[in-house]
């Protein structure tokens, strides 16, 4: 039985429950990786925020805190807090995955980040059965950062996996790849 205030819904392999409470709502979600996340959010913000994020077997891999500061590379804002990217103080429109993707490139921007660290950190699985959602998720999000006035951001380093660039990929021959 569903408690009052409670809805329940799946959406593209995730299955998710959202409990009104107080002042807000609390979301879990359930991907078919085996992860797990809770947010919050609090009615007079209108934005949700990461609590945490795991696996089934009980290991935590994120562990929101309140003193999370927000990732600067070049134009590039990425606040892990209120979940939100800004290109020069504009924000960018990212689902939830782009975001995702764009928050783990920035937390390390000098390196590349392998495929299969990527996709255990964003679906709980290193095969290949989710590289095309993989690499369709970074056109997806390197499309709306070039609109923003960011071009050449999510560079897909062949055959090896993604990383995030920071300078100007037209005055200096473009980043490597």
């Amino acid at each position: 039985m569903t408690p009052p205030g409670a809805r329940a819904y799946v959406r593209s392999r995730f299955s998710s429950a959202a409990v009104n409470v107080g002042g807000g709502e609390v979301e879990v979600r359930l991907s078919d990786g085996g992860n797990w996340q809770v947010k919050a959010r609090l009615v007079e913000e209108n934005v949700w925020r990461l609590l945490c994020r795991g696996h089934l077997d009980g290991s935590v891999f994120e562990a929101a805190t309140a003193d999370r500061e927000p990732v600067r590379v070049g134009p590039l804002t990425v606040d892990p807090t209120s979940r939100r990217v800004d290109v020069n103080g504009a924000g960018v429109p990212l689902t939830e995955g782009e975001f995702d993707l764009i928050a783990l490139l920035a937390a390390q921007a000098d390196r590349v980040f392998t495929k299969p660290e990527l996709l255990r950190a964003l679906w709980g699985v290193a095969g290949r059965s989710k590289l095309r959602a993989l690499s369709s998720r970074a056109s997806r999000a390197r499309c709306k950062l070039r609109e923003a006035g960011a071009d050449g951001f999510v560079v897909n380093c062949r055959e090896r996996g993604y990383r995030l660039w920071e300078r100007d990929a037209i005055g200096n021959g473009g980043p490597p790849r």
